[in-house]
């Protein structure tokens, strides 16, 4: 439930163990890439000067980006193109990239048996491509059975062109209505379920004149076949002929496929295994600096992982040599990556929390808060025990699909929450007096719920300047950590701003209105001189980073603002009340609506959907306005969300058993 520790790692082999040391990073799946080029340059990769370390050393004086001359284009077109012919999925298998091997070798095997695969596979295209020509010249040619006349015949007019085509019901009352207008003779000869099929012949000369009003009427031309001869009756049936030799043909085509699938399938299931790993070794060596004897590369670690990685390259012995340095020796404008560990339930807000940013490493992760939080929210705004249940199934069914899998695990956690509350409000499939309230019956105690509503808003926004105070006392920010509006200063500034209301609310003072006022007039001293009182305390020069006439009026502003800051955020909690009101109100319609009905079916079909549309239509609408309370009123005190994602090189290796995250 934090950001995990790293350390900076700066590995230093041989180059000719450069691929075996890359295959090894890649399977250990826990190194951030660093372009170690650029971490030289500026002095940050170093080495023990050691005496087994001086030619490493000399040789960094001639270093050089790592450059590789293959590339797998080639390789990666027919690895795919053959995945795609067998209808494979694309599974990556540990068991191929185990020990040594030469991928050549695997690229030379995908050479020797693409040709055949990829021959057979084209030539079911072709015949697919043959058999649907011939079934659309089939489908044509039935409209002209009735006419007894030779197609030869009508291909090799020499004054006349004819076309058949269709008309929608709309477009033929037009012609119908313009026949005088139309220099061409116009048979209606059948019907389909698009429209009217009719055949148009006109003469040459007048070809253009009857296209563009054809063209006019949205005239579907049907493309009839040139190749046969005879009558449409003769047609059809040597259609017919060739579409069974065609089918036959093709049939045979998929039994030799299939028998290539069971020859080669673990061939170019292997080759796209090691395919992956060769590809996600170039992105480790594009990242290496190297010289004609060694190469260096660089990558954060996670810390706990120290032991494994050196437990790893043990069996390389003094031909490897590895450094681990801590953050607070690496130069602070290097960002170390973020790497969010959180327990099985929160871990499904994390991309909730990302999707605003990610943390800085040296920022406190608010996923276990935002979980917390939010689950509060959503349930409290939409509490009812059937519709949450509802919610938690189909959070159950959609975690188990990959394409929705984030928001399912999102779902059916607010599934959860949606129930519990509905529980504590007594309400069940918008029904509202068939099970007791554990605590409280919204519409029966307005004033309470808005009340509850501001006062849990009011919780939150504390803990959400105990959050900012820490993540910048963590940055030695003592500008804004303690000064600030949202650090201790804006902190002790809100709590009397709360006293203050307490004392109005309740009609006698908890703390004097006199002290409140004039401790917040010191406060607001402080926020508004925060500058140059922590450059004073650091002692820091010059005091005003900027003309100080133009601070003080920027930092006036800032005091006007964060007043209105304070009893917005304050006061927009009040909308947790209101939707949780309005959720019990809506059903009140559907409610009337089924008692007008007067009909058991009817007011059963008005109460099923009612619930579809509040669990679409007001579900969405409490998902976003509990997203706008973390977001707008909550992470603005607190978080910033510029860290860097850590994002190791890794395969995503099959797993032995399907991985289902448990709830």
């Amino acid at each position: 439930m934090a950001v995990e520790q790293m350390e900076m790692m700066n590995l230093v082999g041989p180059i000719e163990d450069i691929h075996h040391i890359a295959k090894e990073i890649v399977q250990l799946g826990n190194v951030h890439m660093v372009n170690a080029s650029h971490e030289i340059d500026e002095s940050n990769f170093t080495l023990n000067v050691l005496e087994e370390n001086i030619d490493e050393l000399i040789d960094m004086c001639i270093i050089k980006p790592y450059q590789e001359e293959s590339s797998h284009k080639n390789i990666t077109i027919k690895i795919n193109n053959m995945m795609q012919y067998f209808e494979m999925k694309p599974i990556i298998r540990e068991k191929y990239f185990q020990g040594a091997y030469d991928f050549q070798d695997t690229y030379e095997e995908i050479n020797e048996i693409y040709n055949e695969v990829h021959n057979i596979y084209e030539k079911i295209m072709h015949l697919e491509e043959e058999l649907q020509r011939l079934q659309e010249f089939d489908h044509h040619i039935k409209h002209l059975k009735g006419l007894q006349v030779d197609l030869d015949q009508l291909n090799d007019l020499h004054f006349f062109n004819y076309k058949i085509g269709i008309l929608s019901k709309e477009n033929r009352l037009k012609l119908k209505k313009n026949y005088e207008n139309i220099s061409a003779i116009v048979l209606h000869i059948g019907s389909n379920h698009v429209g009217e099929v009719y055949m148009i012949i006109s003469t040459k000369e007048l070809a253009t004149e009857t296209d563009r009003i054809l063209r006019s009427l949205h005239f579907q031309e049907l493309n009839m076949p040139k190749e046969f001869s005879g009558t449409p009756q003769e047609v059809q049936l040597k259609i017919e002929k060739k579409e069974e030799i065609l089918s036959k043909d093709r049939e045979d085509a998929y039994k030799v496929l299939k028998l290539y699938k069971q020859q080669y399938e673990s061939i170019v299931e292997k080759a796209y295994s090691r395919l992956k790993m060769e590809e996600e070794m170039t992105k480790i060596k594009n990242e290496t600096a190297c010289t004609n004897n060694f190469f260096y590369l660089s990558g954060w670690v996670p810390k706990r992982e120290k032991k494994h990685i050196q437990e790893r390259f043990a069996k390389y012995g003094d031909r490897v040599i590895i450094i681990f340095k801590e953050t607070s020796e690496v130069n602070k404008y290097i960002i170390p990556p973020t790497k969010l560990t959180n327990n099985w339930f929160t871990r499904a807000f994390e991309p909730l929390v990302k999707m605003y940013g990610v943390p800085s490493y040296d920022e406190l992760d608010p996923t276990v808060f935002l979980s917390i939080t939010y689950m509060i929210l959503f349930g409290a705004m939409f509490g009812d025990v059937g519709q949450g249940c509802i919610l938690f199934l189909l959070g159950m069914y959609f975690k188990n699909k990959e394409d929705t899998k984030v928001f399912g695990n999102i779902f059916a956690r607010l599934g959860l929450s949606s129930s519990i509350f509905g529980l504590l409000y007594g309400s069940i499939f918008g029904f509202e007096h068939l099970i007791p309230a554990l605590l409280i019956r919204p519409i029966e105690n307005i004033d309470e719920m808005l009340a509850a509503s501001v006062i849990m808003g009011t919780g939150f926004l504390i803990v959400s300047f105990i959050y900012g105070i820490i993540n910048a006392m963590k940055q030695k920010n003592i500008k804004e950590g303690l000064f600030g509006r949202n650090g201790l200063t804006g902190f002790l500034f809100y709590v009397m701003f709360l006293v203050l209301l307490f004392n109005l609310f309740m009609g006698k003072a908890f703390i004097s209105n006199k002290i409140c006022y004039s401790v917040m007039g010191l406060l607001m001293g402080i926020m508004v001189i925060r500058e140059p009182l922590a450059n004073w305390l650091m002692k820091k020069r010059p005091l005003y980073e900027e003309n100080p006439s133009s601070y003080y009026t920027e930092s006036g502003f800032e005091i006007l603002e964060t007043l209105l800051n304070m009893l917005s955020s304050t006061v927009s909690f009040i909308r947790v009340g209101a939707f949780a009101l309005n959720h019990v109100g809506l059903f009140i319609a559907f409610h009337t609506m089924a008692e007008i009905a007067n009909n058991f079916a009817g007011s059963i079909m008005i109460y099923m959907i009612g619930n579809i549309i509040v669990i679409g239509l007001e579900g969405l609408i409490v998902f976003i306005q509990g997203l706008r309370l973390e977001y707008y009123e909550m992470f603005s005190k607190y978080y910033k969300g510029e860290g860097v994602d850590f994002n190791p090189v890794r395969l995503n290796l099959e797993r032995a058993t399907p991985f289902v995250e448990d709830l």
